[in-house]
């Protein structure tokens, strides 16, 4: 069996220490708001995980074989779980760490945090690409200077930039280590994780991650089983990103990120994947052809389970979330920071899809868990090469939300300002306006509450971010009217 090398379960250091002079790339105490986790009675604890990993090409058809064999590697994990087992959910949410920055960010965490605390779930996030291990040693060369994510060949290193292929090493290594991973976690004892009890792990993967978890998915799925047979994750979901994916093995040619349309074999686990309005320009960039033209097929059978949801008006991605990785600390590791620019934070899309994450990652548990089939929603209404749009500008179709069909602002989804179009812009109606739809202020936030509390009670929001989304129509109807 070729794929053996998937049981072989790494070596656990850690947890690793933490001095004055030495604590986690990504610690919550060094994010730009300081969150102090005891407070929630969640620890923080990183490990290193010491294995090793085959490396795979691609047959004729299209499945993995091995092209190098059992290569050593050190990697970091870093863990977030409940001081007490009792308050444990038995859920694990495993993030694979984007790499889009040259260095490593939690797309996961900063979605959830707040509701993984607030049931009790673990978090780990796991480093996905040799250039973040680079940034690692930069950040601190005395705690990481032995992660290794060599290929196996002596090269010299030349200066690259942050987001370019690494000569001498090898992103391939990365399949054996999440399979491993997701089998370490489930083990009784030095599992990372206190050894609590786990009952379902989850995998998941935002932007270039993504891009990285499609690619797990489609090649490694059917291999990575447990002793009983059963599938090594419980579930996945595409946060966003679901419409590509990545080689299996690491390009011979630097150069910067590169990526491929998505063109995945069927996935018996249970799979949820979002593409936010944003996505289907901005990965534009980065693919041929134009992605509205790409279509993915809901299913719910023995060989292939897939929800496929496409939200209007949704940014790529969060870049004002307070518990981000702080500048300084970016500026430590050699990392490219992000673009801050007043002018683009102005009038920023403060959509907030982490309550819809939230949601579908509660709708993945039950559908893995109860045979609970997520609902079907049609996709974002095309118009030729582009998107249909209502009187507000606002996109029609797709996963609904009070934001677009009880709306106070319309909304665009990729800021064309911004080089990377992440973060999206909006622009509030004026009061006129909101007396002509909804017959004053009074009469919107009567309407939002209904559509909101409507959702949270066929599950597509929890009861808890549901009073967030009301508050926050309170807080904009007060702030712009």
């Amino acid at each position: 069996m070729i794929y053996d090398v998937i049981n072989k379960l790494p070596a656990v250091e850690g947890p690793i220490a933490v001095t004055e002079s030495s604590h986690p790339f990504c610690a919550m105490e060094y994010s730009r708001e300081p969150l102090d986790l005891s407070c929630f009675h969640y620890l923080e604890e990183e490990f290193f995980l010491t294995g090793s990993a085959n490396v795979y090409d691609t047959n004729e058809e299209d499945m993995p074989v091995v092209a190098k064999r059992e290569l050593p590697y050190k990697n970091r994990i870093l863990v977030r779980r409940p001081a007490s087992e009792k308050d444990f959910s038995g859920r694990v949410y495993v993030d694979i760490m984007n790499a889009t920055q040259g260095y490593d960010i939690e797309d996961l965490w900063h979605r959830i945090y707040l509701w993984c605390m607030e049931k009790g779930h673990a978090y780990v996030g796991i480093t996905s690409k040799p250039v973040n291990v680079l940034s690692l040693k930069n950040f601190d060369y005395d705690r990481y200077g032995d992660l290794n994510w060599s290929n196996g060949e002596l090269v010299a290193a030349p200066v690259i930039s942050k987001s370019a292929t690494i000569p001498g090493t090898e992103e391939g290594l990365f399949w054996d280590m999440l399979s491993q991973l997701g089998l370490l976690l489930r083990r009784d004892e030095n599992n990372c994780l206190g050894g609590y009890q786990v009952k379902n792990v989850y995998l998941t993967g935002q932007s270039q991650s993504g891009a990285y978890l499609n690619t797990y998915v489609s090649y490694f799925d059917r291999y990575a089983r447990q002793k009983n047979g059963q599938s090594i994750y419980d579930g996945y979901m595409n946060i966003v990103g679901a419409l590509v994916q990545r080689s299996i093995r690491q390009s011979e040619t630097i150069g910067n990120l590169r990526l491929l349309k998505r063109d995945m074999h069927a996935c018996a686990t249970p799979y949820i994947c979002v593409s936010s309005e944003a996505d289907l320009y901005l990965f534009n960039l980065f693919v041929e052809g134009n992605l509205m033209q790409m279509k993915i097929e809901n299913a719910d059978t023995a060989e292939n389970k897939c929800r496929y949801y496409e939200i209007p008006g949704a940014p790529h991605t969060d870049i004002v979330c307070p518990i981000l990785t702080s500048l300084s600390e970016i500026e430590r590791a050699g990392g490219r920071a992000p673009n801050l620019n007043p002018c683009l934070l102005e009038n920023i899309n403060d959509m907030h899809v982490e309550y819809y994450i939230c949601g579908l990652l509660e709708k993945l548990h039950e559908w893995s868990t109860e045979k609970k089939t997520p609902e079907e929603r049609a996709p974002l209404t095309r118009k030729g090469d582009d998107l249909e749009r209502d009187e507000h500008g606002n996109a029609l179709g797709g996963l609904r939300s009070p934001y677009v069909d009880v709306p106070i602002a319309g909304y665009v989804a990729s800021n064309p300002e911004d080089p990377e179009g992440i973060c999206g812009a909006m622009t509030y109606f004026s009061r006129e306006k909101v007396e002509e739809l909804y017959g004053g202020v009074d009469g919107y936030l009567e309407r939002f509450a209904e559509y909101t509390d409507r959702q949270a009670a066929e599950g597509w929001l929890t009861k808890t971010d549901a009073e967030k989304m009301k508050e926050w129509s309170r807080k904009a109807a007060r702030k712009y009217l």
